[in-house]
């Protein structure tokens, strides 16, 4: 399992050859202002969410430990199992899902983002709801809504996503720049 250091290297490395590339082929669009203004920086996230064949995932699955980001397929949320029930009632005719990833090597400070509106609930021990650090949201950027900050242990998360409006979101977990 990549350490966070030299998988946040990685990323960047990965970026740099993306923003590379797309300016080399001229093909650089402008970033939409509102996607600059969160409280912390999501230019990495707004990468991933960007990128051509970001992997899906169907809810309920577990996702690699290299693998930052990845659109997951939501179900009704009336025909998901939730291990721990929404601390915000879903909206009728709304989707949501389940996002397991494996333990981190490394305790601190991560952050879950969303490409779309959706409540997110965080757990580590599979019962209870983790509450988060901060949160920031920006409702006119394209590509990203919300981002989530929470301190995680060694142990798995599980990341349940209720009340979207559409049945796949982009999601991504990384730890805070």
């Amino acid at each position: 399992m990549p350490r966070p250091a030299a998988f946040g290297l990685s990323l960047l490395a990965a970026l740099s050859v993306t923003v590379s590339a797309a300016r080399a082929q001229g093909e650089a669009a402008p970033i939409p202002p509102a996607c600059t203004a969160f409280d912390w920086s999501l230019m990495r996230e707004l990468a991933w969410f960007s990128a051509p064949g970001l992997g899906e995932v169907a809810s309920g699955a577990t996702v690699a430990a290299d693998m930052p980001g990845a659109v997951l397929k939501l179900r009704p949320d009336a025909e998901v199992e939730f291990p721990v029930p929404p601390s915000k009632e879903p909206a009728p005719g709304t989707y949501g899902g389940i996002l397991r990833f494996p333990a981190l090597t490394t305790p601190g400070l991560y952050q879950v983002t969303l490409s779309e509106d959706a409540w997110i609930d965080v757990s580590q021990d599979g019962k209870t709801a983790r509450p988060p650090t901060a949160f920031t949201v920006k409702r006119d950027c394209p590509t990203i809504r919300k981002s989530v900050r929470y301190q995680f242990g060694t142990t798995p998360i599980l990341i349940e996503v209720s009340g979207a409006k559409r049945d796949a979101i982009k999601i991504a977990i990384a730890p805070a720049e």
